[in-house]
């Protein structure tokens, strides 16, 4: 039986979607008899917010599964527990870049305005087709990565952590191989609870030209330190929260005849 331990580095905000997707998730949990808890953590400092709450998951023994999740994403609960019922060590869901593509949305209107209109596709779903999602394609530049599909699932080479579902042979295989190391000074009052270790510091790529963001460090970590596999799920709905800018020009709608 899983015990999963919740874990969300925050600002010290969270968006109130993601608030209301959090607690359908945690109503759904117990309907299932799926024992959680919860570890937040406030920092200006993404890795050490990382760090620490995966160090938190690695010294509470008694859960098995960690969820990492962003204060700034909504989704169905369903999604967990298809993460869960696959049954691997390192699963997730990918997600939009909080970004968006005007140039690829206008082309996707364009060519739809050119079919039938009983065959156009939804805004929404131009709009979600334009985004671009934190999955990794290639592992490195130049190299293609293999496509492997199993149960709705696809093995790749990175994604982003918002969304991820690991089991505890993640964090403790990191340690294991070497490639997590502790950091002293930090195992004390002002982290309590953790064995603090690193797995989510920057990476520099092969050629030492690229500073690789925490997220896809601790996923090269895994796979290039454990020989690990990460599972993409292949048809999750995620909505990432955030605020857009609105350019007005009061004067240019006016001369338009619409109302405004």
């Amino acid at each position: 039986m899983a015990t999963v331990l919740i874990l969300m580095p925050t600002s010290g905000q969270v968006h109130t979607p993601a608030m209301l997707s959090l607690i359908g998730l945690t109503q759904a949990m117990a309907r299932r008899k799926v024992a959680f808890a919860m570890k937040t953590w406030e920092w200006s400092d993404l890795v050490i917010s990382r760090n620490y709450l995966m160090s938190c998951f690695l010294a509470e023994k008694q859960f098995t599964h960690a969820l990492l999740l962003d204060s700034d994403m909504s989704y169905p609960a369903q999604l967990f527990f298809d993460l869960l019922d696959f049954d691997a060590d390192f699963t997730a869901a990918p997600y939009p870049q909080r970004q968006m593509r005007w140039q690829a949305f206008r082309g996707l209107i364009e060519a739809e305005a050119a079919k039938p209109e009983a065959e156009r596709a939804s805004t929404a779903d131009l709009l979600a087709r334009s985004l671009r999602y934190n999955v990794a394609e290639v592992y490195d530049a130049g190299s293609p990565w293999p496509r492997v599909v199993r149960d709705g699932f696809r093995k790749v080479p990175g994604v982003g952590t918002g969304f991820l579902l690991l089991r505890r042979a993640v964090p403790e295989g990191m340690v294991a191989a070497g490639i997590a190391k502790p950091v002293p000074g930090f195992n004390g009052p002002g982290y309590p609870g953790a064995d603090f270790h690193d797995f989510f510091s920057h990476l520099r790529g092969r050629d030492g030209a690229v500073m690789h963001g925490e997220d896809t460090s601790f996923c090269r970590r895994w796979i290039e330190g454990c020989n690990g596999e990460i599972w993409c799920h292949e048809t999750a709905k995620i909505t990432h929260h955030g605020s857009l800018a609105y350019p007005g020009d009061y004067g240019l709608a006016a001369k338009s005849g619409k109302p405004v």
